[in-house]
């Protein structure tokens, strides 16, 4: 009995010991928020991005958690160059939080200039300007204040384009729903109409438009809480190429037609948590993708079902070092055409190494990893010469690196000829990257591939 009476005490003592313990801890109340400098952007639209809300209580211990969190958030918007997240102390446990934004330049006509390769490398070997799109991009980002865009495009050279795009991001008073719309159409004298010792074979026509294509997309986005994002898009394309391309590859389009129309429909998560979707240093992101090519509602010759992940993690190790990794991959469960083929080699997709080669297939995989160190953190210059002050504070970082990359492509249909499909693919190296406002990234990277080929290769876009 004495034993008993013991032990619910010690439950006692201890059940106390836990609740005085966290209650001990010390908090402050978020009293308001107290938003500065955001002359275009409403302020429910920065207020979107704070993990918390007025009258939440917060362990100090947690706060720079949370205002570091904000920083990010608003960030990642793409809508400010510049964030500062303060707290002011009313007393010992009532803050009000302060944010103060540089809002950046939301009219944008900007001259294209794009290369239709697999990369800016394999342009940069001949320099052949037939493969280069020039023209006109018109953007109204920001529009209404309300992190809306509306986008023109005016495209000539190798791929002739027009297009709009308008994206609203929040139809709803609690800010978790979005839509948007978009229609293309764009013609081409020239196509890519197979692989060959892993490169790209062209037809091109000087007369005739080989390959023409119409696209219009609605996409519908859920983003219940702040990192984690759910989209829906239902697409339209139609498709038409000449005898020339089919002569070439009967496979081309489905059951060697010279045209298609079809539906498809696309569902994805995403979860992003990272400090700079930019370049981030920090955090995490991963997204789950399945996407259906043709619906039977236009037709059952095209039928392709593929699942695809993408899944990213940054750690700082200290104060200037860095370390990340990332591994992507597609699954194709109902191959499709060939002009729906997917690999690696393409634009940022790609093994460092291999960016002269293209791997088409059903499945593949690629993991990259990357250490950094800061050569210069986040330094940011003033340039008086420039007289817009949305542009003469010009912040830049630079991070000298070392990578290895691995890779595979699996498949039965695009094996022959090629011989980097369906065997291992590696390689790593040495990086400088150079990183400003306006989402500029500048890598300069030497690499060395399992084939004992090495190079010096420029990439426009985060490594990872």
């Amino acid at each position: 009995m004495l034993t008993q009476t013991f032990k619910n005490l010690l439950i006692l003592f201890f059940l106390f010991k836990m609740c005085t313990s966290s209650y001990s801890q010390e908090y402050v109340v978020a009293k308001e928020f107290n938003i500065i400098g955001n002359k275009t952007t409403k302020k429910n639209i920065i207020e979107r991005e704070i993990p918390i809300n007025i009258g939440d209580t917060v362990y100090k211990a947690d706060l720079n958690e949370v205002l570091e969190r904000t920083k990010s958030n608003l960030f990642n918007t793409s809508l400010f160059n510049f964030v500062t997240v303060e707290p002011v102390y009313f007393d010992s446990s009532n803050i009000s939080i302060y944010i103060t934004v540089e809002e950046r330049w939301y009219w944008w006509p900007i001259p294209i200039f794009d290369v239709e390769e697999n990369n800016f490398n394999t342009w940069w070997l001949d320099k052949n300007f037939e493969r280069a799109n020039y023209g006109l991009f018109l953007a109204k980002e920001n529009f209404r204040g309300r992190k809306e865009t509306i986008m023109l495009l005016f495209q000539g050279g190798y791929t002739e384009k027009v297009g709009i795009k308008y994206v609203v991001p929040y139809i709803n008073k609690r800010k978790t729903n979005g839509l948007s719309i978009k229609f293309t159409y764009g013609r081409n004298h020239e196509v890519t109409y197979a692989t060959t010792n892993n490169l790209r074979d062209f037809y091109r026509s000087e007369n005739d438009y080989v390959k023409k294509v119409i696209g219009s997309n609605i996409g519908y986005e859920l983003r219940p809480k702040l990192y984690n994002k759910h989209t829906f898009n239902f697409r339209y394309t139609n498709i038409e190429v000449s005898d020339s391309v089919i002569f070439y590859n009967k496979d081309f389009l489905p059951n060697g037609k010279k045209s298609e129309q079809y539906f498809s429909i696309n569902y994805t998560v995403k979860r992003d948590k990272r400090d700079n979707k930019n370049y981030p240093v920090k955090g995490y992101y991963y997204d789950l993708s399945a996407t259906k090519d043709g619906l039977g509602l236009l037709g059952k010759d095209l039928n392709q079902f593929y699942l695809t992940s993408h899944i990213k993690k940054f750690w700082q190790l200290s104060n200037r070092f860095y370390f990340s990794s990332s591994f992507k991959t597609r699954i194709t469960i109902k191959e499709g055409p060939y002009f729906l083929y997917e690999g690696l080699g393409y634009r940022n997709n790609v093994v460092r190494g291999y960016e002269f080669y293209v791997m088409n297939g059903e499945n593949y995989g690629v993991l990259k990893s990357q250490l950094r160190y800061a050569l210069l953190k986040n330094k940011v210059f003033n340039v008086k010469a420039i007289p817009a002050k949305k542009f003469n504070k010009i912040p830049l970082a630079i991070y000298a690196g070392a990578f290895f990359d691995a890779g595979y492509v699996d498949s039965k249909i695009n094996s022959r000829n090629n011989s980097l499909v369906n065997s291992a693919l590696y390689g790593g190296g040495f990086s400088l990257d150079f990183v400003s406002y306006y989402d500029l990234v500048l890598r300069i990277e030497y690499s060395l591939n399992a084939l004992n080929e090495s190079g010096l290769f420029l990439h426009f876009v985060a490594p990872i």
